[in-house]
């Protein structure tokens, strides 16, 4: 059923004989055009009069109209209002229509039931498919930023095909996992793999956030949901056929490097010492001025079709669609191809019971580089670290190597090398449900996440790596499977047309298991044969294999009264194989309220308030996300001497139990004039218990074990705008704006600690999670030359210690501040729209610098423009001291602000005239567009992207930005 059906019980209108003469009887029944659904309590009222009626709980009605009547009003929140011109009809059938603008989009409670947003209690956020069609991207994770008020999606590789990192209201976990649940069409797929689903044939993106949202996934919910609903069929009788096409130009998105030139390099290298060249070598040398960068990086194109179908009638609908994408990577060796076909079909086999498979595949190819980050083998880093006096190709074509480290060219590596993989995804699954008695249905629901993935790596015997081993060849293979059935009981209760329930029973299961193997061999016979039987001799080999289950029973209750007071109860039970026997099981609950502050009387009669609610929740989940067979000792078996080994491997922890975090959220949601509205969340969430790789001494021989230790809060505000400023015929302007703030904090650590050091950051009681923890540049020394820092105690140092490191408080890698602003423009068939992303309070270590700014211990390798501004005499007053010293550390110099507001899209587009395709009796509509991905950012992080998920960036593969031009068509 497309939504909870909501009795609104509304005061019925008295008409007076003494006005109407003479009435017919008019008679009828609405339903949900979605579905079909009747719709109980719809208002059906003649306009410019107080005659009226509601529907029952059959969607019938029965009204006296007037005879002179020339209007009748249907109207019901959340449902476009609709005006029929009465003609004296006896019978009048009504399909009401989804009004989104009036904040009635279908939610989806924990993806088990569906209901009305104005009738839920939960924290939710859904995203429209317009927002994600058209976007130049791979996937739909990497077009989630800023989309969302508290939803964070960092793109650290502009890697064709690499997934985001996506954050629910912040970070919750050590060493349990961050990543929401994903759950398409009702089947649970797996974090980071969204590569080969086809972003086109998504409807909406759900993303729930509080208890009551989340609470009936249980222990797989604790950092969110992200329910992906696909399309389907209209069921409307009609077929339509749409292809989508479009082509592509990418970019680096930013280069803030300035290198060396050739004759800054030779100056540089002869002052400090290192060289010194004669006049015909400096001439020789200065015939080559090479930009490595533009060797490294290039333009890419990309391009991609789909072609789908989808129709249908009150009985069978359709959706089928195939596309097909290739996108090339702006480095060498490292473009991504990819194939898709998606069935969704939905058969009402009577009126009591429905069938329904949903089916896609995926299959996908990629050509990885070589991304190792300090290694000369990255194209990124040998751009920045190859001096400007070599150059890449020689005359004839073929690869220079002189005077290149260790006479290896890095780029006739990658062309002598390889490294590509392929994936297989399939995500499937069926439905059936049936109509037990009246009101009470039964669904079962079963899917299956299924994914193989092969990689093939190979090392030519001309390659550097390949010359002592003759060459190598790897094969390997690793096959996941997930099957998850779930079984509920769904029961509707309206009592005296006022109060409304609904029941949910279910029970699921999870069965996951994963296999992998690989196999390597080398001393190939001869160039060019890569297969692992051509070896003459097993290089390595592995494998594994591990499962794990879980079982779930679940309940939930939802209730309103008059659609005015609303109340939300959920309880679920979850055994999960991770845990030890006494621990497996664990319990988790929420309680979520609302008032519909609308549909009190005193305010009916304000008719510019749409919406005005206030709802609350609370509740606790869990996370089980530690990997399997953590709770037991476990032995690992090797070879030693040529011989059979076994040796102790984990130390188990039978105790080990969920991790679990208690959420509350206040939230008020405010519509006015129909034009403008708003929605603020307050919220707060406490990991208990929390997942902690506990260290142990090394003399021990293992590094320690999982536990049960520790808490952290995350607490924050979220504010949602959506405005239509201008309304006309012709233009319409619309601005939506949203943007949150979390702040996390530790608030225990095992043993009474107060702190524990992670090297760069400090975890500390009171402190944000991911706080630097950093020596303090203090400049240099304008008598000595000397690289300066300061103690502990503020007193400044020629010596560098890490036992004067401090807490850099307000500087986290997770930024609190992010958010986004979306304004659309149309003026008649004409329309643009402008996305900008951002976030503040943002730091990075910018670990790039660290080599190209190297204060002299990587001065035979080029360096920065920077390093031009050294030390050189007393009395200088240099940014750099002495290359002598070879003061280069891990301190706040380089610790950089990486707060960034980016373009994020920009997208002009052109509907083609309706009446000008009537006439060409082939197309129903047409748009052409052209579009811009990332094209600006606004930020003072120096290194290569400040949207970069972690501590320390270090010559990642820049994002793109991307030119397209497309077309839509539908026949």
């Amino acid at each position: 059923m497309r939504q909870l059906l909501i009795y609104l019980s509304l005061v019925l209108f008295i008409s007076t004989g003494s006005v109407w003469a003479q009435t017919t009887t008019l008679t009828g029944t609405i339903t949900d055009k979605s579905n079909g659904e009747p719709m109980i309590g719809v208002t059906i009222l003649v306009k410019g009069t107080t005659v009226g009626t509601v529907t029952n709980i059959d969607g019938a009605y029965n009204l006296q109209v007037p005879t002179d009547a020339q209007v009748l009003v249907y109207s019901f929140i959340g449902y476009e209002t609709q005006e029929i011109a009465y003609i004296g009809q006896k019978e009048l059938n009504i399909q009401m229509q989804d009004d989104s603008e009036k904040l009635g989009e279908v939610v989806v409670n924990g993806g088990y039931v569906k209901q009305k947003k104005g009738a839920y209690t939960g924290a939710v956020e859904v995203v429209e498919a317009e927002k994600l069609e058209q976007v130049p991207v791979v996937s739909f994770d990497q077009a989630l930023q800023g989309q969302a008020a508290g939803v964070v999606a960092t793109s650290s590789s502009g890697a064709p095909g690499a997934s985001a990192t996506i954050r629910v209201r912040g970070t919750s976990s050590v060493n349990a996992g961050n990543d929401p649940l994903y759950i398409m069409d009702g089947i649970q797929i797996t974090a980071g793999q969204f590569s080969s689903i086809n972003t086109n044939d998504i409807k909406t993106l759900t993303i729930l956030k509080d208890a009551t949202a989340t609470s009936l996934y249980g222990s797989r919910a604790s950092n969110g949901v992200i329910l992906i609903e696909t399309k389907r069929g209209a069921g409307d009788g009609k077929t339509t056929i749409q292809y989508r096409g479009q082509f592509g130009l990418s970019q680096v998105v930013r280069d803030n490097f300035e290198m060396m030139n050739t004759a800054e390099k030779i100056q540089y290298e002869e002052e400090i010492g290192i060289k010194s060249y004669t006049p015909e070598e400096k001439l020789q040398l200065l015939k080559y001025d090479t930009n490595w960068f533009n060797e490294a990086l290039h333009n890419a194109m990309s391009e991609s079709h789909e072609l789908s179908v989808s129709g249908g009638n009150e009985t069978t609908r359709f959706y089928l669609s195939g596309g097909y994408m290739f996108q090339d990577g702006i480095m060498p060796r490292s473009d991504f191809e990819r194939m898709t076909l998606r069935l969704n079909l939905d058969n009402k086999i009577s009126d009591k019971s429905n069938f329904g498979l949903n089916l896609m595949l995926g299959q996908e190819m990629k050509n990885n580089t070589n991304t190792i980050s300090n290694s000369l083998l990255n194209p990124i880093f040998a751009s920045r670290m190859l001096n400007p006096y070599l150059y890449n190709k020689n005359e004839d074509g073929s690869y220079n190597s002189n005077g290149f480290p260790y006479a290896v060219n890095p780029f006739e590596e990658l062309d002598l090398n390889e490294n590509d993989e392929q994936t297989l995804k399939i995500v499937g699954g069926g439905f059936f449900d049936v109509e037990l008695i009246n009101n009470l249905v039964y669904r079962f629901n079963v899917g299956i996440d299924y994914y193989y993935r092969t990689g093939r790596g190979y090392i030519n015997p001309l390659a550097y790596g390949g010359q002592g081993i003759k060459g190598s060849t790897t094969e390997a293979f690793v096959r996941n499977y997930r099957l998850t059935p779930t079984n509920t009981l769904t029961y509707k209760l309206n009592l005296k047309e006022s109060h409304n329930f609904t029941f949910l029973l279910g029970q699921e299961a999870v069965m996951n298991q994963s296999k992998s193997f690989s196999v390597s061999a080398k001393n190939l016979p001869a160039n060019g044969l890569k297969q692992v039987s051509l070896g003459t001799q097993i290089a390595s080999w592995g494998g594994g294999m591990s499962d794990y289950t879980m079982a779930s029973f679940f309940g939930n209750v939802n209730y309103n009264y008059k659609y005015k007071y609303l109340a939300d109860f959920s309880l679920r039970r979850d055994g999960s194989s991770r845990f030890g026997v006494d621990n497996r099981w664990g319990t988790f609950w929420s309680a979520g309220l609302g008032w519909n502050i609308q549909e009190e009387e005193l305010i009916k009669g304000i008719h510019w308030i749409d919406q005005l609610k206030l709802r609350a929740s609370i509740g606790e989940t869990g996370n089980n996300n530690i990997g399997n067979y953590q709770h037991l000792d476990l032995f690992n078996f090797g070879s030693y001497q040529n011989q059979q080994a076994i040796y102790f491997g984990q130390y188990g922890n039978p105790d080990l139990t969920w991790e679990r975090k208690i959420k509350t959220n206040v939230a008020l949601d405010l519509a006015i004039f129909k034009r403008y509205r708003t929605k603020i969340e307050l919220y707060q969430e406490d990991t208990k218990d929390m997942l902690f790789f506990l260290p142990y001494s090394w003399s021990s021989g293992l590094g320690g074990r999982m536990e049960n230790i520790g808490e952290m809060t995350n607490k924050g505000i979220e504010v949602e705008f959506d405005l239509d400023l201008i309304q006309t015929k012709d233009f319409n302007l619309n601005v939506n704006t949203n943007f949150a703030y979390n702040r996390n904090e530790v608030t225990k650590l095992y043993g009474g600690l107060k702190e524990l050091d992670q090297v760069s950051t400090l975890m500390q009681v009171g402190q944000p999670l991911g706080t630097f923890y950093l020596t303090r540049w203090a400049g240099v020394d304008a008598a000595t030359g000397k690289g300066l820092w300061y103690k502990k105690d503020d007193s400044v140092t020629d010596f560098y210690s890490d036992s004067d490191r401090v807490l850099q408080e307000g500087k986290s890698f997770i930024a609190p501040w992010n958010g986004g602003m979306r304004t659309t423009a149309t003026y008649k068939n004409l329309s643009c729209s402008v996305f900008f992303t951002w976030m503040a309070n943002k730091y990075l270590v910018n670990n790039t610098r660290y080599f190209t700014e190297s204060q002299g211990m990587f001065t035979s390798y080029n360096q920065s423009k920077e390093m031009l501004d050294y030390w050189k005499k007393p009395g200088d007053k240099a940014k750099h001291p002495s290359p002598e010293y070879q003061d280069n550390q891990f301190d706040t110099r380089l610790l950089e602000n990486a707060s960034f507001l980016r373009l994020k899209n920009i997208n002009l587009s052109y509907n083609v005239n309706l009446n000008k395709l009537t006439r060409s009796k082939v197309f129903s509509a047409a748009k052409i567009y052209v579009q811009g991905q990332n094209l600006l950012t606004f930020t003072g992080y120096t290194g290569i992207d400040p949207e970069f998920h972690g501590a320390n960036e270090l010559n990642m593969y820049p994002n793109v930005k991307t030119y397209t031009v497309g077309i839509d068509l539908s026949f």
